[in-house]
C-alpha cells in the first residue's frame, strides 16, 4: 500500500529542486565543475590517444624490421619464397602482410599486392581489412627492400591493433568521465541541497524577527562552518537590535516622563494666569518660571541632539592628537572655584605630558560632565579627587568622590538616557549626563568603569595608548 503523501512529497521535492535547487551558486559551481571536468576528460583522452598511437606505431614497425631481418637471411638462404607463402597462409587477411616481387613490381609471393617505388617505410591506406577479432584497420605500414637481383621485398603490418587499442582506450575513458560527471552533479546537488537547507532555516529566523519575535537565537550546528561564523555575527546583531530597541523604547518613555511634568506646569500656570486677574508682578514671575521651564526642556533636547550625534560620528572621524593633560588641568581649573562656592575640596593629581589622539571637544564635554556630576549630587564637605595616570601598557583617569555613590545594580543602568535615581529626583537635571558620557567613551574606544569609592563613587576611564 502507497502512503497517500508520499505523491505529495515527491511533487514538494521536484518543486524545491525546479525553483531552488538548481537557481543555487553551490548547483551552478557543480554544473561548472562538470563541464571542466568533461573537458578535461576529452584533452586528456585526446594527449592519452596520441602518446598511445606512436608509441604502438614504434612497436608495430620495429616488430616489421625484425619480420624483414628474418626475411633478408631466408633470401640469402634462397627460401625467401617458401618462407612468405607459409606467413601469408597462417593469415591471408592481415594484420601482417608480405611480398615479394620481380624488378617490375609484379607480385610473385605473399598476401600483398603493391608496387613499391623506394626502398625504406610506406604508410599506405588499407580499405576495409577485416581482421579475425573483427577489428578495424585504416593503413598499412610497409618496409620494402630491394634484392641484389632486383627483386623487391616487402613486409609489413596494419594499424587493426592501434585501433582497437584506442576505442577501448576510448570507451573506458567515456565511462569514466560519465561516472565522474555524475558524481560532481550528485555531490553539488547534495551540497546545495545541503547549503539550500541552512539557508533557508536562517530567512525563516530572519522572517520571524520582521514579524517582532525579538529574542530569537540562531542556533549553530557546532561544526565551527562558515554559517556557524555567520550565525554568531547575526546573534550578535540581533542583540544589538534588541539593544537599541530595548533603549529606543527606554527614551520613548523616558521623554513623555520626564517632559510631560514641566508641560503640565506651564500649562498650569498659564490656565491659572488666564483664570485670574493677576498682577504684573505675578504674571512676570509666572512668565519668568515658564522661561526656565522652556530653557530645561531645550536643553534636554539639546543633549539629546548631541547624544545622537555622537553616537552617528564615524569612529576616528575628524580625530585629531592633542595633550589630553593640559585638558585635565583646564577643567580642573574651571571648576575649582565651582567646588570652593559649594564648600567642596577639588584635588587634581594629573601626570604631565600625555597626549591622545581624539576629538578635543567632545572628551573636555566627557570630563566636564563628570565634575558637575561629582558636585552636583555630593554635599557640602565633600573631596572629588581628579587623577590621570600612564604607565607602559594604559593611561588611565580616575575621578572618585566621597558622596553617597551609585548601587551596584544601578551602575549599568545609570549610563542609559533620562536614568535618574531616586536620591537625585531633587537634583536640577534630565538624566543624560552620564548617557553622554558613555557615547563619548565608545566612540573613543575608552573603557569605561563605575565602582565603589568606598565611600562615594570611582569614575575609571581607560583610554588607548597613542602607538
Amino acid at each position: 500500500m502507497v502512503n497517500c503523501c508520499t505523491p505529495c512529497a515527491a511533487l514538494g521535492i521536484v518543486y524545491v529542486l525546479r525553483n531552488s535547487l538548481f537557481r543555487t551558486a553551490a548547483f551552478r559551481m557543480a554544473v561548472l565543475q562538470a563541464l571542466l571536468f568533461a573537458a578535461l576528460i576529452a584533452a586528456l583522452l585526446g594527449i592519452v590517444w596520441w602518446s598511445v598511437g606512436v608509441y604502438a606505431e614504434r612497436q608495430l614497425r620495429a616488430e616489421v624490421k625484425t619480420e624483414m631481418a628474418s626475411l633478408l637471411q631466408a633470401a640469402s638462404d634462397g627460401t625467401v619464397d617458401m618462407q612468405i607463402n607459409q606467413r601469408a597462409a597462417v593469415m591471408p587477411l592481415g594484420p601482417d602482410y608480405y611480398m615479394l616481387a620481380d624488378a617490375a613490381g609484379r607480385r610473385i609471393a605473399g598476401n600483398l599486392s603493391y608496387h613499391p617505388s623506394t626502398p625504406g617505410w610506406h604508410t599506405v591506406p588499407l580499405n576495409g581489412a577485416q581482421g579475425e577479432d573483427g577489428g578495424d584497420a585504416d593503413q598499412m605500414h610497409l618496409y620494402a627492400v630491394r634484392l641484389a637481383d632486383g627483386r623487391w621485398l616487402v613486409a609489413g603490418s596494419d594499424n587493426r591493433s592501434v585501433v582497437e587499442l584506442g576505442e577501448v582506450l576510448s570507451e573506458r575513458f567515456i565511462d569514466v568521465g560519465i561516472v565522474a560527471i555524475l558524481l560532481v552533479l550528485l555531490i553539488g546537488g547534495l551540497t546545495s541541497w545541503f547549503y539550500l537547507r541552512r539557508v533557508d532555516a536562517l530567512g525563516e529566523l530572519a522572517e520571524r524577527v520582521l514579524e517582532g519575535e525579538q529574542t530569537l537565537v540562531i542556533a549553530g550546528s557546532g561544526r565551527g562552518d562558515e554559517f556557524d561564523r555567520l550565525a554568531a555575527r547575526l546573534n550578535h546583531m540581533l542583540e544589538r537590535m534588541r539593544v537599541l530597541m530595548e533603549g529606543m523604547r527606554q527614551v520613548s518613555n523616558d521623554i513623555a516622563h520626564d517632559l510631560r511634568t514641566p508641560l503640565t506646569h506651564i500649562r498650569q500656570r498659564l490656565e491659572a494666569n488666564l483664570e485670574k486677574n493677576a498682577s504684573e508682578a505675578v504674571l512676570r514671575e509666572s512668565i519668568e518660571q515658564t522661561l526656565v521651564d522652556m530653557d530645561g526642556l531645550l536643553a534636554t533636547f539639546r543633549a539629546l541632539l548631541r547624544i545622537a550625534s555622537v553616537e552617528s560620528r564615524q569612529r576616528h572621524g575628524g580625530f585629531e592628537e592633542f595633550d589630553l593633560s593640559a585638558t585635565f588641568d583646564s577643567i580642573v581649573e574651571t571648576y575649582l572655584p565651582v567646588a570652593e562656592d559649594r564648600g567642596q575640596q577639588l584635588e587634581a593629581c594629573i601626570q604631565p605630558g600625555q597626549r591622545l589622539r581624539g576629538d578635543r571637544a567632545l572628551l573636555t564635554q566627557m570630563l566636564a560632565n563628570l565634575i558637575e556630576n561629582a558636585l552636583h549630587h555630593t554635599p557640602p564637605g565633600s573631596r572629588i579627587d581628579l587623577a590621570l595616570q600612564a604607565t607602559p601598557h594604559a593611561l588611565t583617569a580616575r575621578i572618585s568622590d566621597t558622596g553617597p555613590g551609585i548601587p551596584a545594580d544601578a551602575r549599568e543602568r545609570v549610563l542609559r538616557r533620562f536614568v535618574r535615581l531616586d536620591s537625585s529626583r531633587s537634583t536640577p537635571g534630565c538624566g543624560l549626563g552620564l548617557a553622554l558620557v558613555a557615547a563619548v567613551a565608545n566612540l573613543h574606544g575608552i573603557r569605561l568603569k563605575l565602582d565603589d569609592a568606598r565611600p562615594g563613587l570611582l569614575i575609571e576611564l581607560g583610554f588607548p595608548k597613542l602607538s
